[in-house]
Formats: structure tokens, C-alpha cells, sequence
């Protein structure tokens, strides 16, 4: 999913981009819906700490945007930066929409209703629809459902009142759903600055490549800066 990053980073920075439990060529994801994203923060976590990386910025699109707030909000020390695209940091349903939620999840499980209801969405971004061709043909049918359930009941609000963390919030503007959920992050973030990528839609990184890795690369400058400046200031 984060090929056109990898390619654009790898010169100057250490990039690691895993396939998260349960989906890929990662581990089988066999828990409770409560332990899903706990259980894969873990493993983020594990793979830093193997390479030995003490202070990193994070990143995730979509489902990714959730894990990366679950990973910011409990582990403040570890990262000096985070990017937020296409996601939300509440689940805020009315009883009927949460019903509606529960009972169309396991239709993810099935890979030609997910190609059927969201292909031709993507006609006009090849790189992003291809990922999805990809995607569905290779799915992990009963973990793709797990997952999808773990965020049903979301809430991130309270924690990132909290946060200190340079956040980088970023929304394609096909949707204007998104771009809405993005602004209310930012209302809870206190170093947030948000930004709407045109003619772009969920994943931007895909539909979008070269301006998403334009403002990666800015946002990455300004934090790498800001702690240089930091350390120099030190007694």
C-alpha cells in the first residue's frame, strides 16, 4: 500500500511499512474484537524496538489512521510526529447506524461484493484501484471482518485532548465526509495542521502520490528541524 512512499523515503530515511497482523503475509490475528488493536500496536511496537529505532514518526491512511492515534496516544515518547489521512478518531453512530454497522460487517468477508461496491469508485485513480484489485483477491475473509468490527466502537477524543504530538491531519476532498471527520481530529489535537488534498479520495498515498509525498516530506523537515533545534538548545 505504501510502495510510491518506500520509493520516495528510502534514500534518506529508515521507512518500515508492515503488513499488520492479520492482513497479507503478516500472522493469523486470533483474538477478541477488543484486543485487535492492542495487539497489533504490540507488534509495531516490537519491530522498533528490534531495529533499534527510540524516536520515529508514524503514519497511517484509513484503518491505519486509527491504529497510528492508538500507537501516539499510549506511546507519546517513541514518536515525534504522526500523519492522520483518511480516517476519524471517533465511531459517533446513532443506535440505528451503529445496528446498520454490525450487520453489514461480515459482508467485508466476501471479496466480490468489496470489488463490486468499490471499484468503480476508483476509475479515476488506476494506482489506488489496482491496490484494490490486489487487496480483495488476496483477503484474509474472517480477520478482515474482525477488523472492521474493532472499529466500530471507537473514541480517541479524550486521549487526544491529551497529546502533544506534531500531527499532520490529511483528507482527499472527493469525500466530504472525511474532510469533516478530519476537522473534528484537529479540535482535539493541539499541534495539528490540516490539510485537503485535491481530487484525492481514501487512500490519498495512492490517489495521490506525488502531492501526498510532497507534504510528507515537508511535515518530516519540520519535525526533524524542530527537534535539531531542541537539542542544540540543551544545556
Amino acid at each position: 500500500m505504501f510502495q510510491p512512499q518506500i520509493d520516495f523515503f528510502k534514500d534518506r530515511y529508515q521507512v518500515i511499512a508492515p503488513d499488520l497482523r492479520g492482513n497479507g503475509q503478516s500472522s493469523r490475528l486470533t483474538c477478541q474484537v477488543d484486543q485487535v488493536l492492542d495487539i497489533q500496536a504490540a507488534d509495531v511496537l516490537a519491530i522498533l524496538e528490534k531495529e533499534g529505532i527510540r524516536q520515529a514518526i508514524i503514519g497511517g491512511t484509513s484503518y491505519g489512521g486509527i491504529l497510528t492515534m492508538h500507537l501516539m496516544t499510549q506511546n507519546p515518547q517513541i514518536f515525534k510526529g504522526a500523519i492522520l489521512c483518511d480516517t476519524f478518531c471517533a465511531t459517533d453512530l446513532s443506535p440505528m447506524m451503529n445496528r446498520l454497522a454490525q450487520l453489514t460487517a461480515p459482508l467485508v468477508k466476501y471479496s466480490w461484493f468489496m470489488k463490486l461496491s468499490t471499484l468503480p469508485i476508483y476509475k479515476r485513480w488506476p494506482l489506488a484501484r489496482s491496490y484494490f484489485v490486489d487487496l480483495f483477491d488476496r483477503m484474509r475473509p474472517d480477520e478482515s471482518v474482525l477488523q472492521r468490527r474493532a472499529i466500530e466502537a471507537i473514541d480517541y477524543r479524550t486521549a487526544l485532548d491529551k497529546c502533544k504530538i506534531p500531527t499532520l491531519l490529511l483528507a482527499g476532498d472527493f469525500s466530504g465526509k472525511l474532510v469533516q471527520m478530519m476537522k473534528t481530529t484537529k479540535e482535539h489535537l493541539r499541534l495539528a495542521q490540516d490539510l485537503v488534498i485535491a481530487d484525492s479520495f481514501d487512500p490519498s498515498n495512492l490517489c495521490q502520490p506525488a502531492k501526498f509525498n510532497a507534504l510528507l516530506e515537508d511535515f518530516a523537515e519540520q519535525v526533524f528541524e524542530e527537534r535539531a533545534d531542541t537539542s542544540n538548545h540543551v544545556n
